[in-house]
């Protein structure tokens, strides 16, 4: 466990012994929410669970690790769910080669646009939807990595 010190947009120095503080770099604070500012997740003053991912004694840094001492939710997904299940999820985006549909566990799944539709061109059938929109998909393969 360490304490939060400070903010950066890139990450929360964290202090785990008097006088030594390690970088969690914001993307080892969450398995899932990888772009969002350090201050969405903690604030200066947080006690926090901390693993020591590397120590660099030439430039004296210690990187660390929140999402490492929490269950990993694509691992979780993996063992609750298998190719061939349907789930429903909301559309988070919607992007040039696919849409992100939220999965159980706070994980996106991709449903790439040449899997849209069995009948129409992926250009085409992703213009039917939107984000928020309520779908069901078919789980093609997990990718835990």
């Amino acid at each position: 466990f360490g304490k939060v010190t400070n903010l950066t947009d890139y990450g929360a120095f964290v202090e785990i012994e008097q006088g030594i503080e390690g970088l969690v770099h914001v993307s080892e604070m969450d398995w899932t929410n990888k772009n969002v500012h350090p201050s969405k997740v903690v604030q200066v003053g947080d006690e926090v669970e901390v693993m020591i991912l590397e120590i660099d004694e030439d430039r004296r840094r210690i990187s660390l690790g929140m999402k490492q001492c929490l269950a990993n939710p694509w691992n979780e997904f993996a063992d609750n769910f298998h190719k061939g299940d349907k789930l429903k999820g909301a559309i988070k985006s919607i992007t040039d080669f696919g849409v992100f549909v939220g999965l159980p566990g706070g994980i996106d799944g991709l449903v790439h646009l040449s899997d849209l539709s069995w009948n129409e061109a992926g250009e085409e059938a992703v213009r039917k939807f939107k984000k928020g929109d309520e779908v069901e998909a078919v789980v093609l393969s997990i990718d835990v990595e």
